[in-house]
């Protein structure tokens, strides 16, 4: 069993040291969390076909805002007024979302002018615009609306500033209805109505609460980056914007947030105190919410690094030659570049290897000839005789002489001439002492001596 289960274990783990490094270079990406709370507007809705009321289009612009790749959290849905969107944020799971906010937008208010207004209702009824007892109730209506709108949207902020630290980002009105080609028809009269409500409302509500220094909201004009551009920006027979009119409601955002969280420049740095021989390691700062940093050597720009280009991993890469080199980062909210020159790198020196000196003209050895004996022509009247073999005289080989081997101790080679006469001396003490000792012995003998 366990043998069979065995290329299971292995698989699992091949599988398993692949896939964690790639989960963990996904989840070291620093994206904005956002927080969008709105309306249809904030869904994204009919930019997808089809599209379940409960599913935001990720067309929307909370996940176009900077670089496009952020996490969003949804707040949001169609149909709803300010009123909706308050009792929306109260809820326990709303609540949570907001505490993890980088960033919060807020586009709501534009189905409470809808309803005031009841253009439908007034385009089905053929009721004309220039009539003063429409216009007036149209504008009671709108003012009681606007009053409802700025009283809801105090409480919104106020339960966000609660929650989150985040900048909030208040949508100001856009007209959604573009003008006709017939300036007397029914709907160009809208149009002109649409600009006069929207202005007036941004105006009085939008505008006064985003500048209060109390509200942590900063004014983005929706109505400004779509006056002109309707056809590009508002889906044919719809009121809801294009991709292209989501498009730039996330670049409203971008460039708020930029103002107020900037990215901050590139700053990078190397050792080049004195010249070296050895690779130079360049620095990077470390850069908020970065999703991409890469080097090119070279003076480079954007464009150049979409396909290519080196990844930095721990703010850091070294080089081993002088020049310039490119430095891109890719945060959530923008893309830049920076150039670096390094200048201190030297080349390594190599020592020479000492090598024998050779003979330039070595002398050549002239080959040693052995004499020939001479040998003199015949005359004419001799005979040639055979040659003789000649007869040498016979080799004498001496015998090597026998080694004698003499008793005591042999002198050494060193032995100079004081030894020889301390021997000799040795040798007349001790025949004096011998004639010395028979003299006296014969004496005793004789009875000359007792």
């Amino acid at each position: 069993m366990l043998k069979k289960l065995l290329p299971v274990f292995i698989l699992v783990f091949l599988l398993g040291s692949v896939l964690i490094p790639t989960s963990s270079a996904e989840e070291s990406e620093e994206k904005l969390t956002i927080v969008s709370l709105g309306d249809s507007i904030t869904m994204g809705w009919n930019i997808d076909n089809p599209q379940s009321p409960n599913v935001q289009s990720t067309s929307a612009f909370p996940f176009l805002i900077g670089s496009g790749n952020n996490e969003v959290l949804n707040v949001s849905y169609p149909g709803w007024t300010s009123a909706n969107l308050l009792s929306a944020v109260q809820q326990e799971n709303s609540l949570e979302k907001l505490k993890q906010a980088d960033v919060v937008t807020l586009n709501i208010g534009a189905n409470d002018l809808l309803k005031a207004t009841n253009l439908q209702g007034l385009i089905s009824s053929g009721k004309s615009l220039s009539d003063p007892a429409v216009v007036a109730e149209i504008q009671n209506n709108v003012l009681a609306a606007s009053t409802e709108i700025s009283k809801n949207l105090a409480m919104i902020i106020n339960i966000i500033k609660q929650e989150t630290d985040a900048p909030i980002l208040l949508y100001s009105l856009y007209n959604p209805f573009g003008p006709d080609s017939d300036p007397m028809s029914l709907f160009s009269q809208i149009h002109v109505l649409g600009n006069q409500i929207t202005g007036l409302v941004n105006q009085n509500v939008y505008g006064p609460i985003s500048n209060a220094n109390d509200t942590k909201s900063h004014y983005l004009d929706s109505y400004s980056a779509y006056d002109g551009k309707h056809i590009e920006y508002i889906i044919p027979g719809d009121i809801h914007p294009t991709k292209l009119g989501q498009q730039a409601l996330a670049d409203l955002a971008t460039a708020k947030l930029v103002e107020l969280m900037p990215p901050g420049n590139i700053v990078a740095s190397y050792p080049s105190e004195g010249e070296t021989s050895d690779p130079v390691i360049i620095k990077i700062e470390e850069i908020q919410h970065l999703h991409e940093l890469k080097w090119l050597p070279g003076e480079k720009s954007v464009e150049d690094f979409k396909e290519s280009g080196n990844l930095i991993s721990q703010n850091t890469f070294e080089v081993t030659e002088n020049g310039k080199y490119s430095i891109y980062a890719k945060t959530a909210l923008s893309e830049s570049v920076i150039s670096i020159e390094v200048t201190n790198i030297v080349p390594k020196v190599e020592e020479p290897v000492e090598e024998e000196p050779k003979e330039e003209n070595p002398p050549i050895k002239e080959p040693i000839v052995e004499p020939k004996d001479e040998v003199t022509p015949p005359k004419n009247d001799e005979k040639v005789k055979p040659a003789q073999p000649k007869v040498t005289d016979p080799v004498k080989i001496e015998k090597p002489k026998p080694t004698v081997v003499k008793s005591g101790h042999a002198l050494p080679n060193t032995a100079t001439s004081m030894y020889s006469i301390l021997v000799a001396g040795m040798c007349l003490v001790g025949v004096g002492g011998g004639v010395f000792m028979t003299q006296r012995i014969r004496k005793i003998k004789a009875g000359k001596i007792e």
